[in-house]
């Protein structure tokens, strides 16, 4: 079993949100679970190794400046830099 690294709990969240890059443009992806730390994402492309992440609750939208930190096929571990 593998020991738990994250730095804070993460909480199911399951909603869309986008992906925004200078080179690459803006891009969809599903935000499965969401933490004060970082995410889990679901992404049909592969996500630039940096990039901000528009997160839209029901408090309003949010930009994250984030960083990959693991990826396993088209799911992607996030580290928000902010």
């Amino acid at each position: 079993m593998f020991a738990e690294r994250r730095q804070s709990p993460r909480a199911r969240f399951n909603r869309a949100g986008h992906i925004h890059h200078d080179l690459t443009g803006l891009r969809r992806c599903t935000i499965v679970d969401l933490s004060n730390c970082g995410a889990r994402l679901c992404a049909d492309d592969d996500l630039p190794p940096e990039f901000t992440l528009s997160i839209r609750s029901d408090d309003g939208e949010r930009r994250k400046a984030c960083r990959v930190v693991w990826r396993l096929e088209h799911e992607y571990g996030v580290r928000f830099l902010e």
